[in-house]
């Protein structure tokens, strides 16, 4: 197992894990700032820091926006401790380009979410996901507010998880479920089976992917919308915390990085945590354990039509029933029928059922000879495509 050339900030004592790091950084490198590569420069990405968020607890942990409330941001506050804290705090913006531009208040303390580190989400069904530092845990808020706690390492991941988010519709292995090892430095791709309580149910790990050296101690990680300059192909952005950067990757097989693929994106960073795409404008936004305790955006990415916690879109104008399903489900359309195909894929992008759909768009999908879980039922109609999530039950 490869372990983080940072090593010696690991220390009993969670603030320590992070905090020395930071302090060491400040007092060598006094001009120590933060800046985008030339290449992202040249493209037209900028980079805004957006300071420090009132009331809110350091050190900072991971950070999310639901789609659903986009004026609203969660973050983890008292990071990496037993007292750690899910907050929110009002969003401003831009009234003409809705960039986010600062805070519209204090921070309000929102669950608690002991040990949070660099992940942090809520999946669709309101279900709160947030990585455990140093335990190596998964903690689940599920919506009737109950808490469980789920171990990593029985499911391959190696001591102690960074980060986790899900994979977008349109990327290999969309759907999929990634973790990252903060101390390895490698990617996971972790299969699971949601249950109707929102309680996901872990299996062992199928993929792995080392980014050591090039994005040591990832804290943080999005996926990169579409059509944004200077990614061609399907890519994913990584907080380094231990080398202080940002650094983005293609895609491969399960929604892991390819390492080969990697870029330097930002560098002169200090405690680089949490990751996610802004759903209204694609902005890339990270937080940081130390180094002040900010946020910080970037800009210049395409608009997301999906994002790593709502990895679905709907342009098609379709809605599935029942959802959950024991076996069958049908689909209800908002438009009339045109050479219509539905598409279903398994958490691993596997696809599991490809059928024409007819002009009546009756029609019953079976999945009866498929596992429980999630899948991803894409369906064309016409020249719009739409994606949305199906609970095999």
């Amino acid at each position: 197992m490869k372990t983080s050339t940072h090593s010696f900030a690991k220390f009993s004592s969670s603030l320590m894990k992070k905090g020395l790091l930071a302090l060491f950084v400040l007092a060598y490198f006094p001009g120590f700032a933060q800046s985008l590569t030339p290449e992202f420069v040249t493209a037209g990405y900028t980079l805004t820091d957006l300071g420090s968020i009132e009331q809110l607890p350091s050190q900072y942990g991971g950070l999310t926006i639901r789609p659903e409330q986009p004026n609203t941001l969660y973050i983890g506050g008292n990071a990496n401790t037993s007292s750690g804290g899910l907050y929110t705090v009002a969003l401003t913006r831009d009234a003409e380009t809705n960039h986010i531009t600062g805070f519209g208040g204090a921070a309000v303390f929102y669950t608690e979410a002991p040990n949070n580190d660099g992940g942090i989400l809520f999946d669709q069904n309101g279900t709160l996901l947030f990585t455990k530092y140093s335990m190596n845990e998964l903690g689940q808020v599920l919506p009737d507010n109950s808490y469980i706690n789920t171990s990593l390492t029985t499911y391959g991941v190696a001591s102690s998880v960074g980060a986790l988010a899900f994979v977008p519709a349109g990327y290999p292995g969309a759907g999929g479920l990634v973790f990252s090892s903060y101390s390895a430095s490698i990617m996971y791709n972790v299969p699971y089976t949601l249950e109707a309580s929102g309680q996901y149910l872990l299996s062992n790990q199928i993929a792995e992917a080392s980014v050591f050296g090039v994005a040591s101690g990832p804290e943080g990680i999005a996926y990169i919308p579409a059509g944004s300059a200077t990614f061609p192909n399907p890519s994913m952005a990584i907080s380094s915390y231990s080398n202080g950067t940002v650094v983005v990757f293609e895609v491969g097989d399960h929604g892991l990085p390819v390492p080969s693929s990697a870029r330097e994106m930002v560098t002169g960073l200090t405690g680089a945590e949490g990751a996610l795409i802004d759903p209204l404008t694609g902005d890339f936004l990270f937080s940081t354990f130390g180094g002040g305790n900010k946020v910080i955006r970037i800009s210049g990415f395409e608009k997301p039509s999906s994002v790593n916690e709502n990895p679905l879109n709907n342009r098609a104008g379709f809605s599935l029933f029942p959802n959950p399903t024991e076996a069958y489900f049908k689909l209800d359309f908002v438009n009339p029928v045109i050479d219509g195909l539905v598409s279903v894929f398994n958490i691993h992008g596997a696809k599991v059922l490809e059928q024409e759909i007819s002009v009546a768009g009756t029609d019953e999908y079976d999945l009866s000879a498929q596992p429980a879980g999630m899948y991803i039922v894409k369906v064309k109609n016409g020249n719009s495509i739409g994606y949305q999530r199906l609970i095999l039950k």
